[in-house]
């Protein structure tokens, strides 16, 4: 009984996959105040400063972060669970695919469930309802929306498991759904190819962590790729630009032609017109650009 109880001592205190908190970055997730006890509120600022932390380090990062982070989702502490599960939501919104490559994987998503039971309880607990809140939210955007979605599967399959055990997944807020949908933001050909790069590596570096056959092989190819040998499916980034720049003219031709439509004293009523937001924020120098 007391070795049982020492092991999920240590699994609580050093990590779901059982690591001990060695990397700066874990330590600093782990001893620092973004999952204290005594914080009754996230602390936002410290959370998108671990955010800009991982997406400087790159690498092993969003690893290391993703295993500090589920740790703290199984504490025993509801308001450290539901502190961490906030830090996990931040960290999906602001690193982009490299942080979405470790929550998709078998071992993280098992973890972030380990403590949901064979069947839903009658009334389910504030850290299971925000787990299926962040899992359904992921099924709608980044499983459906992202470039990268056929990496993501086990996020999609860990739903359905779910589903067929009975429990049911809170609807989503549309402004949750919109910020990990893709932006309308016009990037530049050399941006789009530098994204490319750093998914690719990121891939990569999983892969070899893995180590299974398959996943060498998949690497081997992949590196490949990267080294220029193999171009079979090699994006054009300039006229994949040029995509972009001709799709937003469209957009504002449409809206133009709309307004003239209007006379003065008419009312426009919601989806009447493109919302002005909606539009990417560009300059005539990015258009000049990517022409």
């Amino acid at each position: 009984m007391e070795a049982a109880s020492a092991r999920m001592a240590a699994r609580e205190r050093y990590g779901a996959f059982g690591e001990a908190p060695t990397s700066q970055l874990q330590r600093f997730i782990c001893t620092i105040t973004a999952c204290d006890p005594q914080n009754f509120e996230p602390n936002l600022a410290l959370n998108l400063e671990i955010t800009d932390l991982i997406n400087s380090k790159k690498g092993s990062a969003p690893r290391e972060a993703a295993v500090a982070i589920v740790n703290y989702v199984n504490h025993r502490n509801q308001n450290v669970a539901l502190l961490a599960l906030n830090l996990l939501d931040i960290c999906v919104k602001n690193c982009g695919y490299a942080f979405h490559l470790q929550i998709s994987t078998k071992e993280f998503l098992n973890e972030l469930v380990r403590r949901f039971p064979e069947r839903p309880p009658v009334h389910a607990s504030r850290v299971q309802t925000r787990i299926l809140e962040l899992i359904e939210e992921w099924r709608q955007t980044i499983c459906q929306t992202s470039r990268y979605k056929d990496d993501l599967g086990f996020i999609r399959d860990m739903h359905r498991l779910l589903s067929y055990k009975g429990y049911m997944f809170p609807e989503v807020r549309k402004e949750d759904a919109a910020v990990l949908n893709p932006s309308d933001n016009l990037r530049s050909a050399e941006e789009m190819e530098e994204e490319e790069r750093e998914a690719q590596s990121a891939k990569l570096q999983e892969l070899i962590r893995r180590g299974g056959p398959k996943d060498l092989q998949e690497a081997n190819k992949l590196m490949k790729v990267m080294a220029g040998y193999d171009t079979r499916n090699k994006t054009d980034w300039r006229a994949k630009a040029a995509e972009e720049v001709g799709r937003i003219q469209q957009k504002a031709r449409i809206l133009e032609e709309m307004l003239q439509g209007y006379k003065q004293g008419d009312q426009i009523k919601e989806g009447d017109v493109f919302e002005v937001g909606e539009f990417p924020h560009l300059t005539q120098g990015q258009i000049a650009d990517n022409w």
